[in-house]
């Protein structure tokens, strides 16, 4: 048997037991979804329409996820013109009883415009009583050009999973402020300045797939609706199919 075949042969058998120890430490999920409308605290992310995203998640260590997420923007303005964007996360959870508490640290990047990506940082803490699940948490990006100042929002949620069946009602509220050194850029996540959000969901699970349906909501002491990006925001429905495995 000469060297190559060897060589071929060892790489097989190492590249086995490397697979075999990659699946042990890390236990990959992945799902995909489909939105009428890409809208994250209350802002629409897609400019109204349809998107499409996909995501990774890995956990190389007992209370650690690693995960990437890809969504397709349709040339956002929010965004600079985006026409996908990358959300990575590193989230750490821990549990204390009947609380559980978990830190992450997540960077967004747009396709095409590194000038637009911005990184945050947070964590939040809950419990879960019968079938009610509540949730405190908060997110901060530190002053970013990219933000044009700096961003912190604040939320509190809360999910009943109907007992008997396969539906799951949540509520979320929350909050977004922070210092603004360029009005254009940090009315990507702040139009107006200051606003708060709100959210109602109904989610329809059946085996790894998920039907849902949200209503979102912004006010700024009175109801956003002026400006290109700040059009985005107010009472909006959307709905959601995704697929998990």
């Amino acid at each position: 048997m000469d060297l190559r075949a060897v060589a071929t042969i060892s790489g097989l058998l190492l590249g086995g037991q490397a697979a075999q120890v990659f699946a042990a430490d890390w236990s990959p999920s992945v799902s995909a979804s489909l939105a009428s409308d890409e809208r994250r605290r209350g802002l629409s992310w897609s400019d109204g329409r349809p998107a499409a995203s996909a995501r990774v998640s890995l956990r190389p260590a007992d209370g650690f996820d690693l995960s990437v997420a890809a969504t397709t923007l349709r040339g956002s303005a929010r965004h600079d013109g985006a026409s996908a964007g990358i959300d990575s996360a590193v989230v750490y959870r821990r549990d204390f009883g009947a609380f559980r508490a978990d830190a992450q640290i997540s960077h967004h990047a747009f396709l095409g415009h590194g000038g637009a990506n911005y990184v945050e940082m947070g964590g939040g803490a809950g419990t879960t009583i019968g079938p009610v699940q509540f949730d405190l948490f908060g997110l901060y990006a530190p002053k970013q050009a990219a933000i044009g100042g700096d961003n912190l929002y604040l939320a509190a949620s809360a999910s009943l999973a109907v007992v008997g069946t396969p539906f799951t009602i949540g509520a979320q509220l929350g909050r977004s402020s922070g210092d603004s050194n360029d009005p254009i850029r940090s009315a990507r996540l702040r139009p107006h300045g200051r606003y708060t959000d709100a959210r109602l969901r109904i989610d329809y699970m059946h085996g790894p797939l998920t039907l849902g349906v949200d209503l979102t909501d912004t006010w700024h002491g009175r109801r956003i609706a002026t400006g290109a990006i700040a059009a985005d925001g107010g009472r909006r429905l959307a709905a959601r199919v995704g697929f998990s495995l």
